[in-house]
């Protein structure tokens, strides 16, 4: 009873200090998640690898320490000798557990069978270290051993991917007009052009915010990867629009929060695979998920757009919904927004007044190109981290993603279309399109009024079928994902197959190397005779055979302490999902539902199940994340779980979501909680040669 008053003191204080820093409008002056989503990536860059040298800093503190403390033999924790194998000891509290084969690996090569299901990725960096710091500059391996430079490349690249996930959510959530406004280097581009048009730094940061509130009013937001808020209604004025914009970036902001405290941080500085995995993943995925933000020109027009005064009428009209619950593409009638006096133009309204009516607009061609840049680095950082690790075979499914929605979901398709080729549409528009004459002073021409501009557009559109209309300009835009195409192209089938193929080569190497090294030259016959040919299931029979890795064979009384570790993540991940996904669609699926006769309940239920279902199925990192955590539960070690669903962004997507929306929940606490606690033990027991996930 005596310890209950300073741990219930310790839980107030927690929760007025989270309360303070998360909540919203706590009337605090500075609030942790708004500065998150909104700070420039040097500023994000140096918070995380604050906490990273924090966690090593503790590692060092607790190995010299805590041995004195408990009066280890020898002052040290004798649980694993396997430093002792090499002669330089120095820093040897990040060459833990399976860095001690990495090293080896790195030295001798692969010199034992159970050694193939370390991947060479790694080892190849550790190696090409080594000769460097060795062979190249020895000055540097008189200063530090070569695992402290493999500490350091891992912190960076941790600090790297933290930037790249919080560019991957602004995209998400935003638009790619916000990535550029909050990247830093984008700033300086910005501010350069700017000097260069007399544009000031805050009229620049004025213009992208009406960018992106266009957006989220129009509903443009999300990727071909995912939708921003797959159950959240569209905001319909522009009070609205404003919270809107606001609680998205909190969730930003606390995606980023989540990727600062992770659970898994020990295994971003010590020499594991976990952190350059994360960045060639996660930079695969931006890669993917990138599309082309409205020209500057029209960011401009929208944010100066001429508003009506109150005995103006109104003209607009809201934005209609498509089946799927996405926001109607509005043609050429702007929102008006009903809590203010505000009007904001549609689409084809900003381009007509840009070239002075639609009838100087070109005709917009989309051809389909089977593969892009973008997706050949992505198959590029792919490929890279299939060296690294075995289960990289599942970004896969990013590819063959939005060919499943084009067949599946073609309602879903077409609103990604017209999400994510906005911009490549307006940027041909004006490429093609004759710009307004300008006046007797150069100036150009501002419309009056924003009837003005709609009286304009209808008395120059000129009908189909008329000579004017067959001559226009024919503007050719190539892009992987053609609106008008109902099937995905055969030759577009046959790109992504082969790039899954390319995907799994490592993989398959590995296993093939491993099959002829070990398996036809020291197997005997009954082992040989249970392989077979079969050379791709090495790496399982390796598992088995070392670790004992089966189907659910980690539920075992004796191992309960390791399914303890794994708890909460997948705990967490189901509560948030459920929270975000399943229970609001499954609740307007019910508010939707008409009380149909008892012959019709089962089908009735069917239908709401299904309804409740379809918003997993439109995030690609939601469903990456549910099969990660089903392979981690099922068929491996689940003391692994936390540093194997790392690189998934949907984790932090949905844990910051959590955060941002009801930060003094006791979910939002648990999350706190789980996440500091498993990072400060991990690393105290990582240091100390004691067994950590």
């Amino acid at each position: 009873m005596g310890s209950a008053g300073p741990l219930r003191t310790v839980g107030r204080v927690a929760r007025q200090i989270a309360a303070g820093t998360l909540e919203v409008y706590s009337g605090s002056p500075f609030n942790l998640l708004d500065y998150l989503g909104s700070c420039g990536d040097a500023a994000l860059f140096s918070w995380i690898a604050l906490a990273r040298l924090s966690l090593l800093w503790l590692m060092w503190f607790s190995r010299t320490v805590a041995p004195v403390l408990f009066h280890a033999p020898g002052n040290s924790f004798i649980f694993d000798t396997g430093e002792e194998l090499y002669e330089d000891t120095r820093f040897a509290m990040v060459r833990q557990w399976d860095g001690v084969h990495m090293f080896f690996i790195a030295h001798y090569g692969y010199l034992y069978e159970n050694q193939i299901v370390f991947f060479p990725g790694l080892p190849t960096l550790i190696r090409l270290v080594a000769y460097v710091t060795q062979r190249v500059v020895p000055l540097l391996h008189q200063v530090a051993p070569v695992s402290f430079y493999m500490c350091v490349i891992n912190v960076t690249a941790s600090c790297l991917a933290g930037v790249l996930l919080r560019r991957l959510a602004i995209l998400t959530f935003l638009g790619p007009e916000a990535v550029l406004h909050t990247c830093w280097s984008s700033r300086r581009q910005m501010a350069s052009f700017s000097s260069a048009t007399r544009i000031s730094s805050s009229d620049v940061q004025r213009i992208s915010e009406a960018a992106t509130r266009y957006r989220l009013l129009h509903g443009l937001t999300g990727t071909s990867l995912d939708i921003a808020s797959p159950c959240a209604p569209l905001p319909t004025t522009t009070k609205a629009v404003r919270t809107e914009l606001h609680r998205r970036r909190r969730v930003i902001g606390g995606a980023a929060l989540m990727w600062i405290f992770t659970p898994a941080m020990v295994f971003t500085v010590v020499v594991y695979t976990e952190s350059l995995f994360c960045l060639t993943t996660i930079l695969g995925v931006y890669c993917l998920a990138w599309y082309e933000p409205l020209p500057w020109a029209m960011q401009e027009r929208i944010a100066n757009w001429p508003q009506p005064s109150a005995a103006t009428p109104s003209h607009g009209r809201r934005v209609e919904k498509n089946a799927d619950g996405a926001s109607g593409h509005s043609t050429t009638s702007g929102v008006r927004c009903a809590e203010e006096d505000a009007v904001v133009p549609s689409p084809d309204e900003v381009l007509g007044d840009l070239t002075d009516g639609s009838q100087n607009w070109p005709t917009v061609v989309w051809r389909q190109t089977f593969i892009t840049q973008m997706e050949m680095a992505a198959v590029v950082l792919f490929t890279l981290a299939a060296t690294l690790r075995s289960n990289a075979f599942t970004c896969a499914g990013f590819f063959a993603f939005p060919i499943v929605v084009q067949l599946v979901l073609p309602e879903l398709y077409t609103a990604q279309c017209r999400t994510t080729l906005a911009g490549q549409h307006a940027t041909a528009i004006l490429s093609g399109a004759p710009l307004p004459a300008p006046d007797k002073e150069g100036v150009r021409v501002q419309s009056p009024s924003k009837a003005a501009v709609q009286d304009r557009l209808a008395s120059t559109r000129s009908p189909p079928h008329t000579p004017n209309s067959r001559k226009k300009k024919k503007v050719v835009c190539r892009t992987l994902f053609c609106p008008r195409r109902r099937l995905p192209h055969p030759l577009r089938v046959l790109v992504v197959a082969l790039e899954c193929v390319v995907l799994l080569a490592p993989y398959l190497a590995m296993n093939y190397v491993g099959y002829h090294r070990f398996v036809t030259h020291t197997w005997k016959r009954a082992a040989r005779e249970q392989i077979g040919s079969a050379f791709w299931q090495l790496y399982p029979m390796l598992q088995e055979k070392y670790w004992n890795v089966t189907f659910l064979g980690a539920y075992t009384f004796t191992n309960l302490p390791n399914v303890v570790l794994a708890l909460p993540v997948a705990v967490l991940v189901a509560m948030c999902t459920h929270a975000w996904y399943l229970s609001p669609a499954w609740k307007a699926s019910a508010c939707a539902t008409v009380p149909l006769s008892k012959g019709a309940n089962a089908a009735s239920r069917w239908s709401s199940f299904r309804a409740a279902l379809l918003p997993w199925v439109r995030s690609s990192n939601v469903v990456h994340l549910l099969a990660l955590l089903t392979l981690a539960l099922s068929k491996m070690h689940v003391q692994v779980t936390n540093r194997f669903v790392m690189p998934s962004p949907a984790l932090y997507f949905l844990l910051g979501a959590q955060l941002a929306r009801r930060p003094t929940s006791f979910l939002s606490q648990l999350i706190l909680i789980w996440s500091i606690l498993w990072s400060i033990t991990g690393g105290v027991l990582f240091a100390n040669h004691l067994p950590w996930t």
